[in-house]
């Protein structure tokens, strides 16, 4: 009876200790599992981050690749466009020098050529200097003190002599009042040769004579008895005759 007892408590004891062993096998792998589900969690994860990081990554590179290919193809343009601009400031230097150059020796001879125009004008027809009295009036008093600038100055000279040129080159015709060796005022036509000389006659033909440019001014003559061959004259001119030789009294200088 005494054996018994004691076997049942020994396998009570065994069958305890089978248990808690059993529960602590459970509780260890449970940790075990969890564990390995965390694991594999995180592994999933950090493959995935790590795929779209591949995927930026490879898009940032396919973008720096095509900025770094269209930098280059710029430089390449920025290095032709600096090779002209380099010819073009070379023209552009040396023609500045010339320019430079030409404007010290204009520059150095303007103010005898304004002298000079002003001297000229006053040879000039009156019709002529009437066409040009613009430009007469920004000529200058002193021409070593003056505000104009050298473009200014040559503007105005190349002004006169142009219209002087295309003036000489034609036959102009004008009414004007003519003061007579007696003094008396009369009107009349007067016909330019450009600047060599010209004709006047007046409506009746009594008073005729020629014009040419003296030192101080045009003069005058009277030519008597030239009045009908003058007036023919003009109306050769004006068409209102048909066109033949007249002969008219002429000067030569």
């Amino acid at each position: 009876m005494k054996t018994k007892l004691l076997f049942r408590v020994a396998l009570g004891a065994c069958l305890s200790t089978l248990y808690l062993n059993a529960q602590t096998n459970l509780e260890s792998t449970r940790d075990v599992l969890d564990q390995w589900v965390q694991t594999k969690q995180i592994t999933s994860k950090e493959k995935s981050d790590w795929r779209l990081e591949q995927s930026i990554l490879s898009d940032t590179l396919k973008l720096l690749s095509s900025e770094l290919t269209r930098l280059d193809t710029s430089l390449e343009d920025l290095k032709d466009s600096a090779t002209a601009a380099d010819e073009d400031r070379s023209k552009l230097t040396a023609r500045k020098e010339e320019i430079a150059e030409a404007s010290a020796v204009v520059e150095g001879s303007i103010n005898a050529l304004e002298t000079q125009i002003k001297r000229v004008v006053k040879t000039l027809p009156a019709p002529l200097v009437d066409r040009i009295k613009p430009l007469i009036r920004r000529l200058p008093e002193d021409s070593a003190n003056t505000k104009l600038s050298l473009g200014e100055r040559v503007q105005n000279i190349v002004g006169i002599l142009s219209q002087a040129d295309k003036f000489n080159a034609t036959l102009t015709q004008t009414s004007e009042s003519r003061e007579l060796n007696s003094g008396k005022v009369v009107e009349v036509r007067t016909l330019y040769w450009g600047l060599a000389m010209a004709y006047y006659v007046d409506a009746a033909g009594k008073y005729a004579g020629i014009g040419f440019p003296g030192k101080d001014g045009w003069e005058w003559p009277q030519i008597e008895g030239a009045g009908p061959q003058i007036k023919q004259l003009l109306a050769v001119y004006e068409g209102s005759e048909e066109i033949q030789f007249v002969e008219v009294p002429a000067r030569i200088n």
